[in-house]
């Protein structure tokens, strides 16, 4: 049996250039997400440009705005002299100036969001050509990836996707979580966790080998079942609270809720 589906991930564009061609309304919810993602955002909107975008843009919250109609120069207006060297022959002397690339040179994705149909086709196939991971917004087969409806709480992202079937049921899905978690701040759970994690690899469990992650994942699956969504919500801990829980490894603080408490006060 078939599972139609996608493969969501945790796109790292942080300070990456990326692309949004419109000046509408789609492309201003595309500005959204790519900020939030702390992206470096080049939009080309065309003579008219949603006013939202403007605004972005005086704030400097957008890279660079081109009030002007695309050219296929665009995708590639970053780029300066690429390595002459075969892929097979990369070795470490190289590592700095492909990471430069990487960031500063080459878009990590194109979003198009125009009713052009010729003009965004023409995009679609130029940024297959150039091997740039491309969104046409409306247009499911020509993305290589889609905006699912996101619930946010700093930290904390959950993405619903219908796979570019149902945009308004994908809404309808994340008002009624974010409706029972209105009231839950879940990212002090995430918090608190986070700095247990990197506190027992940092003091801890140093290395990198198989078997030390697999001891850090186990450990904290472990603390991280003791109490409940709720329970982790309402527990704010110091740095040296963080590292007392820490100090308790290989063995555990409390279990019970309560005694937790009491431990680390």
């Amino acid at each position: 049996m078939k599972h139609p589906g996608s493969l969501l991930l945790a796109w790292q564009v942080k300070d990456k250039h990326c692309l949004v061609i419109g000046g509408g309304d789609v492309a201003l919810s595309r500005v959204h997400h790519l900020i939030r993602a702390q992206a470096r955002i080049t939009v080309i909107s065309g003579p008219n440009v949603h006013p939202e975008i403007q605004e972005l843009d005086d704030k400097g919250e957008i890279f660079k705005l081109l009030k002007r109609d695309y050219d296929p120069d665009d995708l590639k207006m970053y780029e300066k002299l690429l390595l002459e060297i075969s892929y097979k022959d990369i070795d470490e002397s190289h590592y700095a100036q492909i990471d430069e690339q990487v960031k500063d040179e080459v878009f990590a994705c194109v979003l198009c969001c125009i009713d052009d149909p010729v003009l965004l086709t023409k995009v679609y196939y130029q940024c297959k050509h150039l091997r740039l991971p491309v969104n046409i917004a409306d247009k499911p087969p020509m993305c290589d990836f889609y905006f699912g409806s996101m619930f946010n709480q700093d930290s904390l992202q959950i993405m619903i996707s219908t796979n570019g079937k149902s945009p308004r049921l994908l809404k309808m899905i994340k008002d009624d979580i974010a409706k029972q978690f209105a009231d839950v701040k879940l990212n002090d759970a995430v918090d608190t966790l986070g700095a247990i994690r990197a506190n027992l690899r940092e003091r801890k469990l140093q290395d990198n080998s198989l078997e030390t992650i697999e001891k850090r994942m186990e450990w904290i699956k472990k603390l991280t079942d003791f109490f409940t969504l709720r329970q982790w919500t309402q527990v704010e801990l110091s740095k040296e609270q963080v590292d007392k829980v820490v100090d308790t490894y290989p063995d555990f603080p409390p279990s019970d809720y309560d005694e937790f408490l009491r431990f680390v006060s």
